[in-house]
């Protein structure tokens, strides 16, 4: 598994060439795989590839296959506020952790606020649903604090 932080940095390699190197990950609206990724390459703009272009993720690098596209509009969403069902804040998503061949979310990594990170660390939510709004999506999860295998 690796993470969209871990993604960050790393050179994307479309059809055998270096093409850039990742900017963001982005997921889909309800949470549960990879859509695609921003990178960067050259003095050219951030451009946009599809989770069907991408082959693989890996330890060093990104693979890719396929023409590069323009951003989408919503290119910037991702998921914020997490919640439990009654409402009361737990906290805020700061990653995903993504299976590198299916590109599906394993789990999303929430942290409480940096005295909880120190005191107990970032925990896993693995059931969860999402609420989608238009720049960030509304995280509700129906049992904290749960560990990741």
């Amino acid at each position: 598994m690796t993470g969209l932080k871990k993604m960050v940095g790393l050179p994307v390699i479309v059809d055998g060439k270096t093409a850039g190197s990742v900017m963001r990950g982005v997921l889909s609206r309800d949470g549960r795989t990879l859509r695609g990724i921003v990178f960067r390459g050259g003095l050219m703009g951030p451009k946009w590839l599809t989770r069907e272009q991408i082959l693989l993720v890996g330890k060093v690098s990104v693979i890719a296959s396929g023409r590069a596209h323009r951003l989408p509009r919503d290119a910037s969403y991702r998921l914020f506020r997490v919640t439990d069902p009654e409402g009361a804040r737990l906290g805020v998503v700061t990653d995903a952790l993504l299976n590198e061949e299916t590109l599906r979310v394993a789990a999303l990594e929430v942290s409480s606020g940096p005295v909880d990170d120190l005191i107990d660390g970032r925990w896993y939510a693995t059931a969860y649903s999402v609420r989608p709004g238009t720049d960030t999506g509304h995280v509700t999860v129906a049992c904290p604090r749960e560990e990741v295998n």
